[in-house]
């Protein structure tokens, strides 16, 4: 295997994802001015964040049909089209079903083509199983760096120019990713590399899709996925919000969110190098144990002055916040690899959409009934101790396995 090419399209999953799931995340910066634009109420404006989440998640399996059928240009462009339709739209909207159709609909399938159906089968075909785990990390990384400039830039444009000229400004970036998806050399990039499809073609086929949903470890990934989403997407189209409300200047808030941002991909990459050298349980619950200490951290800034307090909620959180999903695209590659691997992998990954629609949604609804943000505190950590249990029962059980 040649040594650049296959870090050539890491680098390329990585921008794709950066130039999709980044600017969909950017939204949570986007709430209080969508909020006083559209006079809605915070319940109203987090569900165009779930729905896109939703979408993320259950449009997985159509992600992966578009690459079984018509190959990996095809869904790339589908993908980016749809990112650049999604947030050019959302300039032009005039009613807030507006936002839901182009940010929650059409972006949240745009990021379900561009994230992990993408990379997994594009890197599986140029890495072998020892590093396919690391490669996949530095691709799901892609939305933490991001965010290092969405987030930023999204704030700055917003004050300065206004919430649609932001959004405009999004839509052109990414369009300006199509020609160069359209004329890649997509055929020598689909062979992979040489000898590995050889391999993997003689390798058994594996559990089939109906042999899996009737597996108990299939719900265990699938759980972790809706219940860690939950836990997560319950507290962070709120975060922004919260600081500000607490007294934290905007262009700081958003520049501490920025440096969690960039924690996230090295969380990532860090809690999967000790998963790799058999820790995975260890490694899993670690990772549990600091979004859950971040949450506290987080309840814990109540002025302008508890900076402290706000910096160990960016390193705990922010640290551990995109870890699990490499971890359960690691567990399930090892547990059901073969030929139906990835409707399997779609199938689970379905949870991810699912619970953070409803964890966006329950979580705007919750501060609306109750006024402040305790209730969205709590449902956040219930669902990563229940997460925790989960995926670690699974990990266990794969130490136990010895692989």
């Amino acid at each position: 295997m040649g040594s650049v090419m296959p870090w050539a399209l890491v680098a390329l999953c990585f921008v794709l994802g950066v130039a999709s799931r980044s600017i969909s995340d950017a939204f949570v910066v986007f709430v209080p001015a969508l909020e006083q634009a559209f006079d809605s109420h915070r319940g109203s404006v987090t569900l165009i964040y779930s729905f896109a989440l939703l979408l993320g998640g259950i449009a997985a399996p159509i992600a992966g049909w578009i690459v079984d059928r018509f190959g990996l240009r095809a869904l790339t462009v589908v993908g980016m089209t749809a990112t650049a339709l999604a947030t050019a739209s959302a300039s032009q909207a005039t009613q807030l079903w507006h936002l839901y159709l182009g940010l929650g609909i059409v972006m949240g399938f745009g990021a379900a083509t561009l994230s992990g159906v993408l990379s997994a089968s594009l890197l599986g075909r140029w890495f072998p199983s020892r590093r396919l785990g690391v490669a996949l990390a530095v691709a799901w990384s892609a939305s933490g760096v991001g965010a290092m400039a969405t987030f930023p830039l999204a704030q700055h444009l917003i004050a300065t120019e206004g919430w649609r000229t932001a959004y405009m400004t999004f839509a052109v970036a990414s369009a300006a990713f199509i020609p160069l998806l359209l004329f890649l050399p997509w055929r020598q990039i689909e062979r992979g590399a040489p000898g590995l499809a050889r391999s993997r073609a003689a390798a058994d086929r594996g559990p089939t899709v109906a042999e899996a949903v009737r597996d108990w470890p299939f719900w265990a990934l699938a759980s972790s996925f809706a219940l860690t989403s939950i836990g997560i997407f319950s507290l962070v189209p709120q975060t922004m919000v919260y600081l500000l409300e607490r007294g934290i200047d905007g262009p700081y808030a958003a520049q501490a969110l920025a440096v969690a941002g960039l924690l996230t991909p090295l969380g990532m990459i860090g809690f999967s190098w000790l998963a790799d050298r058999g820790g995975r349980r260890l490694a899993a619950l670690l990772a549990y144990g600091c979004s859950i200490a971040g949450v506290g951290a987080l309840a814990m800034v109540r002025g302008s002055g508890d900076e402290l307090w706000l910096w160990l909620y960016v390193l705990l959180f922010g640290g551990s916040m995109g870890s699990r999903g490499p971890m359960i695209s690691t567990l399930a590659t090892l547990r059901y690899r073969g030929a139906h691997f990835g409707r399997i992998y779609g199938l689970i990954t379905i949870g991810s959409g699912v619970g953070g629609f409803l964890g966006a949604w329950i979580g705007g609804v919750l501060h609306d009934l109750t006024g402040g943000y305790a209730a969205v505190m709590v449902l956040s950590v219930a669902a990563l101790v229940l997460a925790a249990a989960s995926l670690g029962a699974e990990a266990g059980a794969r130490e136990r396995l010895g692989r």
